[in-house]
């Protein structure tokens, strides 16, 4: 086993390890916010976690109407781990959406959420005549758009992160050694690896929260 762990990408390492992490740290956090008091005011971190959950809760239930609660936790999970998996290099790990393995895992990933979802939701027979809309000429466009679309996102992710390592390792050649490192520290770490990877995780959340609305239709199936 630990054999099999060392022949790993530094990129799946890094997936792995975030992925336990996330579990730790949610599983914790979600025993403090299960004990805490509804009828006193949250402080500290925990003020933050209800506040985070709470927004993305708001955000996902405008697309999803009242049938969000299916939807929000495997939402906001998939948010988590990609904010955490794209800032990753802040703790020395490889970036794991930079290879393009894990980039098209999570892109199954993704497309079994929407599908799935769709096929639960809107039943198998209404779900075919959906994909046949307008016309049932165009069923075969739809069904390819359909797999197209998720393997697309997972491709934008695993193109700007790194595009991000490339630039950073470019300025880095490029300048000398002091020059290198204020340059890669201060401006190419932050933006690329912190801001661009914040941004690109909101980003795919907010495109596969769409997609999964348009799948199950929730503005047919929200009232009831």
């Amino acid at each position: 086993m630990i054999d099999f762990y060392q022949q790993m990408s530094p990129s799946i390492k890094a997936s792995i390890v975030v992925t336990i992490v996330l579990m730790v740290v949610l599983a914790v956090l979600g025993k403090k916010v299960e004990k805490l008091d509804p009828e006193k005011p949250i402080k500290g971190p925990l003020f933050l976690v209800v506040f985070l959950v709470d927004t993305l809760n708001g955000l996902i239930e405008q697309f999803h109407g009242n049938q969000w609660r299916r939807f929000s936790p495997i939402l906001i999970a998939i948010l988590l781990f990609l904010i955490a998996a794209n800032t990753a290099s802040l703790f020395g790990l490889e970036t794991p959406l930079a290879n393009i393995n894990v980039a098209v895992a999570f892109s199954i990933i993704a497309f079994l959420v929407i599908q799935i979802s769709g096929l639960i939701v809107r039943k198998p027979w209404q779900r075919l005549k959906d994909l046949m809309e307008p016309s049932p000429l165009l069923l075969p466009v739809n069904i390819i758009s359909e797999i197209s679309t998720p393997f697309a996102m997972g491709l934008r992710l695993f193109g700007n992160l790194l595009s991000g390592s490339v630039i950073a390792t470019i300025v880095f050649n490029l300048l000398n050694n002091v020059g290198a490192l204020f340059a890669t520290t201060i401006i190419v770490h932050p933006i690329f690896n912190i801001g661009f990877g914040v941004i690109q995780a909101f980003v795919y959340f907010m495109l596969l929260t769409i997609f999964l609305a348009m799948a199950v239709d929730a503005s047919g199936v929200s009232d009831s």
